[in-house]
């Protein structure tokens, strides 16, 4: 295998992507941590310095614990990827379609990772299995991290993650998280308004009616003590045993996907309530 290049680049990718050192990107980011912080810890099976330096490739599929539950996370994976050994990694980052329909979101999108547009999966799939990317950053939940317990994780939106990491022949970093609970608020919303929720976004609708309560990014609260737990999972499917059917395909990538999704609960429920 030949050495991987140097400087570390978080490519939030647009159309092609803006590559960033991620000390140049921490130096950017630094003065939030003691404005949102006042201590991260994180717990890892194996440790991230083990995973950063016998892996060259690795899929992070983290939770969200509420609208704006992908922040915390990612701040805190940056700095400890810069003392765990990561530094001379390249990673990429995904993020849902959504949050570029919003000023504050698009804006930090945009600001801090040189984001315009989401990529495509194809785009993301090629810059990882044949690119010098090395991580790969995503949130299975997606949106549907607005329904429901913010406490719990919620169904995945998407089961294609999985093949980013067969593709790749790459094993995926479940990371859990508490701390960034608190950074929304829960909003009951009656039957009446369910017409109009299902002209912006008709899959609501079922969960909704089960459960009428939407989790909405209204603040943004110092964490006391915002805890990781992480552990490696590798898929027991091959990118050789993908069929070729679309639907089939789609089953195959999502009974993989439900594994991962057992083991993201497992760890969650692992973890004290802060």
């Amino acid at each position: 295998m030949s050495p991987l290049p140097h400087g570390l680049y978080f490519c939030f990718m647009g159309q092609v992507g803006v590559p960033i050192s991620p000390p140049v990107l921490y130096r950017r980011l630094s003065w939030l941590y003691p404005l949102l912080f006042d201590e991260i810890v994180v717990r890892s099976h194996p440790p991230l310095k083990q995973i950063f330096a016998r892996y060259p490739k690795v899929v992070h599929a983290i939770s969200h614990a509420g609208s704006l539950g992908w922040l915390p996370p990612i701040l805190a994976l940056l700095r400890l990827a810069l003392s765990e050994g990561g530094k001379d990694r390249k990673a990429l980052g995904i993020f849902h379609r959504g949050l570029y329909k919003f000023a504050i979101s698009r804006w930090i999108l945009r600001v801090v990772f040189q984001s315009t547009e989401p990529p495509t999966f194809a785009k993301v799939i090629e810059a990882f299995r044949s690119g010098p990317v090395n991580d790969i950053a995503l949130f299975p939940e997606g949106d549907n991290c607005v329904l429901g317990d913010v406490y719990e994780i919620r169904p995945f939106r998407s089961p294609k993650f999985i093949e980013l990491a067969i593709a790749a022949e790459a094993p995926i970093l479940v990371t859990v998280h508490r701390g960034a609970e608190e950074w929304g608020k829960d909003f009951y919303i009656p039957s009446w308004l369910l017409r109009w929720v299902r002209m912006i976004e008709p899959a609501y609708v079922r969960p909704l009616m089960k459960n009428p309560v939407l989790n909405l990014p209204l603040r943004i609260t110092r964490i006391p003590k915002f805890s990781l737990h992480c552990s490696l999972y590798f898929p027991r499917l091959s990118y050789d045993q993908l069929s070729s059917r679309p639907r089939e395909r789609w089953f195959q990538l999502h009974e993989e996907a439900e594994r991962v999704k057992a083991l993201m609960v497992a760890l969650l429920k692992d973890m004290p309530y802060v």
